[in-house]
């Protein structure tokens, strides 16, 4: 929306500027063509301005930037219109500028930046202020509605706007269902992304983001890593004391990574962490802190929690399998070392894993 309305202001201060200089190049343009057009150019500047700097500015300066248009508006009209009633030999449709097609504009604009029910008070109240006093002149005066100009007024004025002010609400209508339509997908590709239990990533996300580590060989690191005796824990305090464990100890890693590292409950009491861009040095290490911060307090009736860890990173010319592979053989590693670990897969050997 922001850079649409930057389009519409970029837009309007060439309008405003080009007619700033048909109207200084026209000897016979009166004092409102010439006044008019270089103000509002101004005005449009400075509403540009303010939206780059301040976007968050949007619907104040978009609202002030149509009010000073209606004004712009509503001023030539009732000058013209005047003049050519008092006026003898005046005819309005040769004197009044072509700003119909502005009114059109102008009113769908205000449908876009108002409430429903205001813009439909705002555009009665330009349609009676701009087009019904040219309207009733050329009713009174069907010498000149029957010219084409005269014409030209009578449509846009009349049966124009009533189009657009049924049929605008009926669009606004349809981006609002187009609305809820997309945010209704954004809350199912959440709820299909999520693990109901432990409220983080599912398997599904990390693979996602593993693939496109590998596609885009960005590189990353792995981790792989399974509670210990976690069968144990649901034999001698519950089900539900499990489940309680597994939720903490997902809340507890997703507390210690940053947002664009993604950890995910694997299946069961497995869990994998991806992060990308990583290199060895510094998967290790998140690893050790997610270890700790594992073991180091109790959840719930469970005196001590551990986990066994797994790690590996993405090589340049690797693959889904092969990665997960790795860090799989890894976490069998630090099971067989004595849990409570973090190993690493062969080829990142550098001495003994971190325990």
């Amino acid at each position: 929306m922001h850079t649409a309305v930057v389009v519409m202001m970029s837009l309007a201060i060439f309008a405003s500027a080009s007619a700033t200089l048909v109207n200084a190049l026209n000897p016979g343009s009166h004092l409102m063509d010439v006044v008019v057009p270089p103000l509002m150019c101004l005005v449009f500047a400075g509403s540009l301005v303010a939206l780059v700097r301040h976007p968050e500015w949007l619907l104040p300066v978009t609202r002030s930037a149509l009010s000073a248009s209606s004004v712009a508006l509503i001023a030539p009209t009732w000058l013209y219109t005047v003049q050519a009633l008092t006026t003898p030999g005046t005819q309005l449709i040769a004197i009044l500028p072509p700003i119909s097609s502005l009114l059109v504009v102008l009113i769908v604009m205000v449908m876009f930046f108002f409430p429903l029910r205001q813009a439909f008070c705002i555009a009665l109240l330009l349609w009676l202020l701009i087009a019904l006093p040219v309207l009733i002149y050329l009713v009174a005066h069907p010498a000149e509605m029957w010219t084409p100009r005269g014409t030209s007024l009578l449509m846009t004025y009349g049966p124009i706007i009533l189009m657009l002010v049924v049929l605008l609400p009926m669009l606004s209508g349809m981006h609002g269902t187009i609305d809820r339509l997309a945010s209704d997908r954004v809350s199912m590709e959440a709820l299909i992304n999520l693990d109901p239990l432990t409220k983080i990533h599912n398997r599904r996300v990390s693979e996602q983001l593993l693939k496109n580590c590998i596609a885009e060989r960005i590189g990353g690191g792995v981790i792989m890593f399974d509670l210990d005796r976690f069968k144990a824990i649901n034999d001698t305090y519950g089900h539900a004391v499990g489940d309680q464990v597994l939720t903490a100890v997902a809340a507890r890693c997703k507390a210690l990574l940053r947002a664009n590292e993604c950890v995910s409950r694997w299946g069961g009491e497995e869990f994998l962490v991806v992060i990308p861009g990583a290199d060895d040095v510094v998967v290790r290490q998140v690893a050790e802190r997610l270890r700790r911060a594992i073991a180091n307090a109790p959840i719930g009736a469970v005196p001590r929690v551990t986990a066994s860890f797994g790690v590996t990173t993405i090589r340049p010319d690797d693959s889904l399998a092969g990665v997960l592979e790795r860090a799989d053989r890894a976490l069998y590693r630090s099971k067989q070392r004595g849990r409570n670990r973090v190993a690493v897969s062969p080829a990142l050997l550098d001495g003994e894993p971190m325990a």
